[in-house]
């Protein structure tokens, strides 16, 4: 195989390789694109997705292919519940669309009919825009969850075990990261809570000092293991988990230190011993009644605050009107959900603001890329042109002055290049225009043209 290489504009550890066969085989931006195909919650159903749903091993997997296959040279997956989503930085002349449903259907027969009726496709600086929207939480079914950065983190250090983030992916998942920062600490967009359990643990801050608190967590499902993770941290003086097995409760207990496990039977002579009740089964029937709690909520000197998340609810509701309850149930958690989702909805301008002028600076380092690596190719290859030629001649010339002859040369070959590398620059902080990267293209061109029909090393 022959080979050009273009150092100098990515890592050292990286060069480009041209082969007659195959194109370009390594990173060379001029001859690249970056590509973003996926599904996501918004333009597919819960039936597409579950199809395209990907395992770790098969997310390993894809990887290694896309490492393989050598038409890709940078690659990110991309998987949650919501999404599926492929970043490729891959070669322009790669069908890139029909190269992903290939590899899911040699994964998964039956997959990349189902990828290729239902994805989306983003290229170049809509691919940017789209990652960083991701990355800050504005394309999330939950605006502004904060969850996404961390499965983004996750996806990028698969890569990088991988060799699939490299030169390029480290500039744009570092970028897409800074995106993230940016608009959580310059926006609202992730304030407030916006789930019920999340609510529940805000609202329960508000009515009293979580961390003087006896807390008593009635349920061991999805709900209240988010509540319990939330209610440790504020570090409660006393943690009471209760569920109908004692096997359930204590599964939960397991994950937090200081944890006392209880059963369902128990939690009304438990009222006694709690300031906090949480409560989140999935029982039929109130697990908290007037007939089974009253006499302990009579026997108590100060109010219990219960916040009944279930439904069906597990407190009674006659029970608010016992002078020693405070009683909370779901609507009075929705009414503060839907204020908070409306101040992130009203964020969201601002939010894009950000992403938009993080995107436009991203894809002006990109487009300066394409005509910085010609600049450098010209150079490199016309100064070994004119080195050539002055050592044809070097006999013609005394051997003081051969020295002096190849000096000559390299500097008539730069001042040759002078304006149209200058054409190229456009200037060391303008964006490159249209008609300038169409001009390294056609350089870019006319350099591999000359390689195929000279059949030399660069």
């Amino acid at each position: 195989m022959r080979k050009v290489i273009l150092s100098g504009v990515v890592d050292s550890a990286d060069s480009f390789v041209y082969s007659r066969r195959f194109g370009w085989t390594n990173r060379i931006t001029a001859a690249m694109k970056l590509v973003y195909h996926g599904i996501t919650v918004h333009d597919s159903p819960v039936e597409v997705r579950e199809r395209l749903a990907l395992s770790g091993d098969e997310q390993d997997g894809l990887l290694r292919r896309f490492h393989a296959a050598g038409a890709v040279a940078e690659a990110l997956v991309l998987h949650t519940c919501n999404r599926t989503e492929f970043y490729l930085y891959a070669r322009k002349d790669l069908n890139t669309r029909r190269f992903v449903a290939n590899l899911l259907e040699r994964l998964r027969p039956g997959a990349g009919a189902v990828w290729r009726d239902g994805h989306n496709t983003l290229i170049g600086t809509d691919a940017v825009r789209h990652l960083f929207e991701v990355a800050a939480g504005l394309d999330s079914q939950m605006i502004g969850e904060n969850q996404i950065v961390s499965q983004l983190k996750h996806a990028y250090t698969m890569s990088i075990e991988r060799r699939m983030s490299r030169f390029f992916f480290h500039r744009l998942l570092h970028n897409a990261f800074r995106v993230a920062k940016a608009v959580r600490t310059q926006t609202d967009i992730n304030c407030g809570a916006v789930s019920i359990s999340l609510a529940a643990i805000a609202l329960a801050r508000s009515l009293l000092d979580v961390s003087a608190a006896r807390v008593l967590l009635v349920g061991a499902g999805q709900n209240a293991a988010i509540a319990a993770k939330y209610l440790v941290k504020a570090r409660p003086r006393r943690f009471i988990i209760a569920s109908r097995t004692l096997d359930s409760a204590q599964e939960l207990t397991r994950r937090f230190e200081g944890a006392e496990a209880a059963l369902l039977d128990q939690v009304p002579s438990l009222l006694t011993q709690a300031d906090l009740v949480l409560c989140s089964t999935a029982a039929i029937e109130p697990v908290i009644t007037p007939a089974n709690a009253a006499a302990a909520l009579d026997a108590r000197t100060t109010p219990v605050t219960i916040l009944d998340i279930a439904v069906p609810r597990d407190v009674d509701p006659v029970l608010a009107a016992h002078p020693n309850v405070r009683l909370f149930n779901i609507d009075d958690l929705e009414e503060q959900i839907a204020d908070n989702k409306a101040r992130r909805l009203r964020e969201i301008p601002k939010a894009r603001a950000i992403v938009e002028e993080h995107t436009q600076k991203f894809t002006a380092w990109l487009e300066s890329l394409d005509t910085a690596e010609v600049i450098s190719t010209l150079m490199r290859r016309y100064t070994a042109y004119a080195r050539r030629e002055a050592r044809r001649y070097a006999k013609d010339f005394a051997p003081d002055d051969q020295e002096k002859l190849e000096r000559f040369a390299e500097s008539l070959a730069r001042k040759i290049l002078h304006g149209p590398i200058r054409y190229l620059k456009n200037g060391p902080d303008e964006q490159p225009s249209s008609q300038q990267l169409q001009a390294a293209d056609l350089a870019m061109r006319m350099l591999l043209a000359e390689d195929l029909a000279a059949g030399d090393d660069a």
